[in-house]
């Protein structure tokens, strides 16, 4: 596990971006609880953290491609998946694992 952020700067509205190792991922706040995913988008690699969340789907801004961020699905392609990272608070920090879910 490996400490991305804190939980301080993490808000509904705005998701955190990070590095875990040489991959960018970003923090979504979902429901209270932080989600890790990947930055790029799977379809066609758009910027995520300009996209929209909806409850717990996230919709890319190039594409309108939607993807439940607790269970990965994409709406629009069952067989494409978001990639997702467990994700730990302790006190005021997230870890993140660096193998995705």
């Amino acid at each position: 596990m490996m400490k991305v952020g804190e939980m301080s700067e993490l808000t509904a509205d705005k998701p955190l971006r990070a590095s875990l190792g040489s991959e960018k991922i970003l923090i979504f706040l979902v429901k209270g609880t932080p989600v890790a995913t990947q930055a790029r988008c799977p379809h066609a690699q758009g910027p995520l953290h300009q996209g929209e969340l909806c409850g717990t789907v996230l919709t890319c801004p190039w594409h309108g491609w939607s993807f439940d961020l607790v269970t990965g699905e994409c709406e629009e392609d069952p067989d494409l998946l978001i990639k997702r990272y467990d994700v730990t608070v302790e006190g005021n920090d997230i870890l993140v694992s660096q193998v995705s879910a």
